[in-house]
């Protein structure tokens, strides 16, 4: 079980946290508002208000004990860097901290972050993705190259089996779960492709997008 720190709760990191919760992982929630935390220890076991900016804290949690530190204090940027700057020095596994730009991603880097996000950048990208090919249900971004989609079964690849529908020929891409009838399978070669099938496929997205 992976164990994640993540500290302030902001709408991104109340998200996250009961998301992780849900993957059964094992979350630890830190904020300074004492009405939040109340509310949150609710679901979580371990809900604690605390000033990560002080060095006694981060000691207290042992921050190196955690596989991942999510920093995620809302708007306050310079908190959010002193936090990343601290839990590095305290020797933190792995550290994503929320940034609001790109110029903010940047200094947190600097300061210690492994991994930063930028969620409005984030869903905009995904649903640019989304809206610029009609063929998508969903998308997840693994890099700024490959990404795993989830489109619908062609009409041409209905009736085929997988290694006659040349999908990894065509459009460089794999095949790796069918949905249908809310089960979820890894296919075959041999697997024959249904009109209610819903793919997840990986790949380059400029390739998926060529699916039409």
């Amino acid at each position: 079980m992976r164990s994640v720190l993540i500290i302030g709760m902001s709408e991104f990191g109340k998200h996250l946290a009961y998301r992780l919760l849900e993957l059964k992982a094992s979350v630890c929630v830190i904020d300074m508002n004492k009405d939040l935390i109340n509310v949150l220890s609710e679901d979580f076991e371990n809900a604690f208000i605390a000033d990560c900016t002080k060095d006694a804290v981060l000691r207290d949690i042992g921050v190196s004990s955690f596989d991942v530190c999510v920093v995620s204090v809302g708007k306050d940027f310079q908190t959010a860097l002193e936090i990343t700057s601290k839990l590095r020095e305290y020797k933190a596994k792995y550290i994503v901290s929320r940034a609001s730009s790109e110029l903010q991603s940047k200094f947190l880097k600097m300061a210690g972050a492994d991994e930063t996000v930028y969620p409005q950048k984030d869903i905009a990208n995904k649903i640019a993705v989304k809206c610029s090919a009609s063929n998508l249900l969903d998308v997840f971004e693994i890099s700024d190259e490959y990404s795993v989609f989830e489109i619908a079964v062609q009409k041409e690849w209905v009736g085929k089996a997988l290694r006659d529908s040349h999908i990894r020929k065509k459009y460089e891409l794999n095949v790796i779960a069918v949905k249908n009838m809310q089960t979820i399978l890894v296919p075959d070669a041999d697997y024959v492709f249904r009109d209610d099938d819903t793919l997840f496929v990986f790949g380059k997205s400029k390739k998926a997008k060529k699916i039409k």
